[in-house]
């Protein structure tokens, strides 16, 4: 193939065409994986999965903060026992 344009230009492209891949460098942070934080969910968190609707539908209109406060309010107030089927 005859090249066109400068010599500088066909010497680049000859250079890139004979270049070896470049491998990528890790960055040291792995990649997250969709639906698994490989952690196990907390009481908490298992209650709060449980009951976050309920609470939505009994006090329409509020906000995504207030959810958790209500949530974590409704937390506190349950005995040892009621926890205990959260946290096995």
């Amino acid at each position: 193939k005859k090249l066109t344009g400068t010599s500088a230009q066909n010497r680049s492209i000859v250079k890139m065409a004979k270049a070896e891949p470049v491998e990528k460098k890790s960055t040291g942070k792995k990649a997250a994986v969709v639906g698994k934080s490989g952690k196990k969910l907390t009481g908490f968190m298992k209650f709060s999965k449980e009951k976050r609707e309920t609470v939505k539908a009994e006090n329409e209109g509020i906000t995504f903060g207030q959810i958790g406060k209500k949530l974590g309010e409704l937390w506190r107030g349950l005995d040892d026992d009621e926890k205990a089927k959260y946290n096995n």
